[in-house]
């Protein structure tokens, strides 16, 4: 990492470290209120206080995550700008979906079954690829070098993710989780029940973390390292 990675990381760690002392503060606040909870006047302003927290608790995890995948796991993410665009029409849809970003390993010998599909990732084709009903919609789209090689692929299960059916989560999830552990791509799920977008990368799932966002901030940056 050189010093201007160096610094930028400093400020990251300066920022993260202010925003949880606002939590903090936020949370002793509530914390000294609850009484208030009695009083159905006041009742709503406590709950609005309790939801601008979880919305900084949101971006305070988007932030550290975002953080950890550039400089801990890969510095050289790249998520194509149609990819974010079909994911966040995916996930308004609840269609359920699962991308896989090729970083350096090529996946092809931890695929089984799927199609040859050989096209330019659009969200469009991505889209109608998920569209409930379609011939491709139940298995993983591998994406590699910004085209669709194939789709309707299935991919090695985790065999320890017992923790996913507590959040609601199933064999998309597994799956990602599963194809991670053995490569390093980074694996992008749609949860058809909730509308979800999650991620997995090197074993580990990271569910509803303001994901979408953090694909945004994935993609512009790849935009502004071409």
């Amino acid at each position: 990492m050189n010093p201007i990675d160096n610094q930028a990381l400093l400020s990251e760690e300066e920022a993260i470290k202010e925003k949880l002392e606002d939590l903090r503060s936020r949370i002793a606040q509530v914390h000294e209120g609850l009484e208030s909870v009695k009083e159905c006047s006041r009742l709503s302003n406590f709950l609005q206080k309790l939801y601008e927290i979880r919305e900084g608790v949101n971006q305070l995890e988007q932030g550290l995550l975002q953080t950890h995948l550039r400089c801990c796991i890969s510095p050289k993410i790249k998520v194509p700008g149609e990819v974010i665009v079909a994911v966040s029409s995916l996930s308004k849809k609840r269609h359920g979906a699962i991308l896989v970003i090729e970083q350096e390993d090529i996946v092809d010998d931890y695929l089984k079954g799927g199609f040859v599909v050989e096209a330019v990732a659009s969200a469009l084709v991505i889209e109608n690829i998920f569209y409930p009903g379609s011939p491709l919609h139940d298995g993983a789209v591998i994406i590699r070098k910004g085209n669709i090689v194939k789709a309707s692929c299935l991919l090695p299960l985790a065999p320890h993710a017992l923790e996913l059916g507590d959040l609601g989560l199933g064999t998309r999830h597994q799956a990602a989780i599963g194809l991670s552990e053995v490569s390093d791509a980074l694996i992008i799920v749609v949860s058809e029940e909730k509308g979800w977008v999650s991620l997995a990368i090197e074993g580990r799932l990271y569910p509803n973390l303001g994901t979408f966002a953090l694909l945004q901030k994935l993609g512009n940056a790849a935009e502004g390292g071409t």
